[in-house]
């Protein structure tokens, strides 16, 4: 898969969910789950304008390898898992769904669909575009 590839499935996946912004990260050479592709509804701020954070380092990100399902938070500022604060702070994300991008098993990356300045309850049919997303990313890594 190209950028271009992943930035056109996020661009889908942002109309199909009516989201604010929708992002995927990859594990790079280090390990490192980069930021390879985004798409935000105008006005919205990038991912990259933000504080830089590890997403490994974040109780959300951790769910997601342990559990390799997704997580679903109609309202970040008070579900249990917490998100970094930065987040809900700077990028005022109040919802989202998260999904792994699982290889061989283990969790090398993340879909994230992030609703800006309101909490949302997602419909089975945003959950089903991001099990989507997710499945093509998964194919695409697998060969």
């Amino acid at each position: 898969m190209t950028a271009a590839d992943y930035s056109d499935r996020c661009r889908r996946l942002l109309r199909a969910t009516g989201a604010s912004r929708v992002t995927l990260r990859l594990a790079d050479e280090s390990g490192f789950p980069a930021l390879v592709a985004e798409e935000a509804a105008p006005g919205v701020p990038s991912m990259r304008s933000g504080s830089p954070i590890n997403p490994a380092d974040y109780p959300t990100y951790r769910h997601l390898v342990e559990t390799g399902d997704l997580l679903v938070q109609s309202d970040t500022r008070t579900h249990p898992i917490r998100p970094p604060a930065s987040l809900i702070d700077e990028m005022r994300v109040y919802a989202q769904i998260l999904a792994p991008i699982r290889r061989d098993g283990r969790t090398v990356g993340t879909v994230s669909v992030h609703i800006q300045d309101h909490p949302r309850h997602f419909t089975a049919a945003d959950v089903a575009a991001v099990r989507d997303f997710q499945q093509y990313v998964e194919a695409g890594l697998a060969g």
